[in-house]
Parts: C-alpha cells; structure tokens; sequence
C-alpha cells in the first residue's frame, strides 16, 4: 500500500488567486475537487453547486464525492444523480461511502463514475417510504378528495387511500430501480429481489451494488489510475482541494 504524507495548508488568498496557484503547479499533480454529503438529502441546490464548479474548473482532474446519509428526497436524489451523469462525461466521479449510503444517497453513489466503501458500511435500501400523519382530535377541513388520508378509525385509512398510496410508491419504487439498473447495469428484477434490504459494503460488493471495497487510501490510488493517462509524467503529489482555503497534500 502506497504511504501518503500529510501536509495541511489553510490558504487566505482569494478564489482567482487559488486557481493561478493550481495552475502553475507540476504537470505531475492530481488535483482532486472534494465534496461531502453527510446529511438527510433535503435539497439539491449546494451540492449541485459544487458539483458543477469543480466541472468546470479546468484544474481539478477528478472528483470524490464522501457519502454518509441515510438518503432523503427522491426528487432531490434523482436530480443530483442526473446531474452526476453530465459531470462525469468531463471528469471522473469517486463516490465513497464511509458508513452509510443507503436511499436516495445510494442513488446519487450509483451515479460516480466509481463506488468504493469499506467492508463494514451500510448500503442499499433500495426501496420507497411513506409515512402517514397520524390521526389527532383537531378538525381539519380540505378541498380535494385525496389532499388527506381518511382514517375510518384509530389507525385504519380508507381502503381507496391505501389503493393511491401504494399505486403512487410502486410507480416510485420502478423509477428507482430502472435508473440503479441503468447505472450500474443490473437487472430490475434483481434489484427489486433484494426487497429494499441493506448490507455490508462487502455484501454490496459481491451484488455488484460497488465497485471496491477500502477506505480512503484506496480511493486516492483509484484517483490516480483514473486520470494518469490525462498526465505527461507518473503522478507524484496528490492535491486535495475541499474549499478555495482549504487544501490538503499527500505525496506519493
């Protein structure tokens, strides 16, 4: 296993000043944009904003995307995910999940270009949710039929809202699985076998749900093989850059 130095450097230069000083660095230097996605998927705009600037940053050669989340918005997931297609046509995207991708963030890691996760990480649930309100005493006066769930007792909805409910999370659940089917190239039908389990990333590994199994090490040593063909000489310094004051080096 190849070792890798640290050196953490907090530059207080401007944005402009930033990119000059990639720019004048050694051919021999991967520049890596770095991106987190440690919370609920709620929205999609911050990281989509970050996405794109690092796409169109003619200096950084690829992206790792760290995933932690038990997913989110399905909306929000399968926008990102869409836009990671686009990123990815112009430079590589590692996605690695450290402990948890699960959901809509298992969507948005289906996505990368590559999926690396340790042995022990929790991915999958490939599944949809729907959690109701629960019925209360307070009086509650709607306009359309179906804007509400219409408990006929404590805990007992209306058979024609269970009939709605359930035909709009399956039509859900068959998005969901066709674009992991497409992502990843396999079978709907294996995909909706797995009934919206989750699994250990070596579990995950086998099922073809990753790439790799490792940890964060791993995922530089993939950065590297997946942009040395795009470099004049054998890569010796790996530049991780998380924010335009913030960069951290490893040599090789």
């Amino acid at each position: 296993m190849k070792k890798y130095l640290l050196t953490v450097f907090f530059w207080a230069y401007a944005l402009t000043a930033d990119i000059q000083l990639l720019r004048n660095q050694p051919l021999n230097a991967v520049n890596i944009g770095y991106i987190s996605l440690t919370d609920a998927i709620t929205d999609f705009n911050e990281l989509v904003k970050k996405l794109k600037n690092f796409a169109e940053d003619s200096t950084i050669d690829t992206i790792i995307l760290h995933i932690n989340s038990p997913g989110g918005s399905p909306g929000s997931s399968q926008i990102i995910a869409d836009f990671i297609t686009w990123v990815k046509q112009t430079k590589p995207v590692i996605a690695f999940i450290s402990d948890s991708g699960t959901s809509g963030a298992y969507w948005i890691a289906a996505a990368c270009t590559y999926i690396l996760a340790p042995e022990t990480a929790i991915i999958g649930s490939i599944g949809v949710a729907h959690e109701l309100p629960k019925k209360n005493k307070t009086l509650s006066f709607t306009a359309g039929k179906y804007k509400r769930p219409h408990y006929l007792a404590d805990g007992v909805i209306d058979p024609d809202d269970q009939k709605k409910i359930q035909e709009r999370l399956d039509l859900m659940y068959d998005i969901f699985c066709k674009s992991i089917a497409t992502l990843r190239s396999i079978p709907v039908e294996t995909l909706k076998s797995l009934e919206a389990q989750v699994f250990l990333g070596v579990q995950a590994r086998e099922l073809g749900l990753i790439d790799q199994n490792g940890t964060i090490r791993d995922v530089f040593d993939v950065a590297v093989d997946l942009t040395k063909n795009k470099k004049s000489a054998p890569a010796t310094l790996i530049r991780v850059i998380v924010s335009p004051t913030e960069v951290f080096e490893f040599a090789l």
